[in-house]
């Protein structure tokens, strides 16, 4: 086995992605649904660790990541409260080396050693931003959760909670949740896309969905002037133009001329392997 061949998982909000990181380069890329509960999540990730067989691995989940007390704090959308991750996992598989939050090995995935802000858009919506491919922290693990700003006053109930949340608008799982209070079918994002050509109602759904993303990204921009912004996640992949363009009108309507003018809005560069990436460079420089 090359000294350098690390073993990366990223638990989102509906599935485990899983690699081998060699030279930075993902490898044997799979994808599993993700367990629905902390006992199977366990038992999952000591497979996949075990399968791999690498002598190192680093684990990123999609929530409110404690990494020195090893726990996670909150998940929206997975079954994860004040969770002592590490120390369940400890029972069936050896430490990782490298535990965090998703959004933050995507970010430093993304940036490859520069600077930029990366917004995610999938069965949630986070953003942070890279500087010289190093991401801050923050003392209570909350920062980047722009999917939980107020987009609406007494808006849609939100997965978190709350009300009015960019989530309960823009990601996926808001979506779905909004297509099965109106019992429709349940959409893919490139059907959403496609019947709203045609329907009022889905037209709707997909124009709030623009508007709250543009709104998050907004934010996220305004907080950083970062230089470019990446959209990822699987919403943002199915839309592609659309949204980039929605972004962009969004930056030009809500944040200063100057610094909308100097945002480069692009696609993310590495789809589903940015956070595996991150998780491998993180590794490294925690040596």
């Amino acid at each position: 086995m090359p000294a350098s061949e690390f073993f990366a998982v990223d638990v989102g909000g509906s599935s485990v992605k899983s690699a081998l990181v060699v030279d930075g380069q993902v490898e044997q890329q799979k994808r599993d649904p993700v367990a629905p509960d902390v006992a199977a999540l366990i038992t999952q990730l000591a497979r996949l660790e075990a399968d791999a067989g690498a002598e190192a691995w680093g684990l990123c989940i999609a929530g409110l990541v404690d990494a020195e007390r090893g726990t996670v704090r909150y998940a929206a959308n997975l079954p994860l409260r004040e969770t002592a991750l590490l120390e369940l996992l400890g029972a069936e598989a050896p430490p990782p080396r490298v535990f965090v939050n998703d959004l933050v090995a995507a970010t430093v995935g993304e940036a490859a050693g520069g600077t930029l802000a990366l917004l995610q858009v999938g069965t949630g919506i986070a953003g942070r931003c890279a500087v010289e491919g190093r991401v801050a922290s923050s003392p209570r693990t909350h920062a980047g959760e722009v999917g939980h700003l107020r987009f609406r006053d007494d808006g849609l109930p939100c997965r978190c909670g709350k009300r009015g949340c960019v989530e309960a608008y823009g990601a996926w799982g808001g979506i779905l949740d909004r297509y099965a209070g109106a019992a429709r079918p349940k959409p893919t994002p490139a059907s959403l896309l496609q019947e709203a050509d045609s329907d009022v109602w889905a037209r709707e759904v997909l124009d709030d969905a623009l508007e709250a993303i543009g709104f998050a990204a907004a934010a996220l921009v305004a907080a950083w002037d970062p230089g470019t912004l990446r959209i990822g996640g699987g919403v943002a992949a199915a839309c592609g133009e659309t949204l980039l363009e929605a972004v962009r009108s969004a930056l030009g309507d809500r944040v200063l001329p100057a610094v909308a003018a100097a945002t480069t809005v692009e696609s993310a560069r590495l789809g589903d392997a940015a956070a595996l990436v991150g998780l491998a460079a993180l590794a490294r420089s925690a040596k």
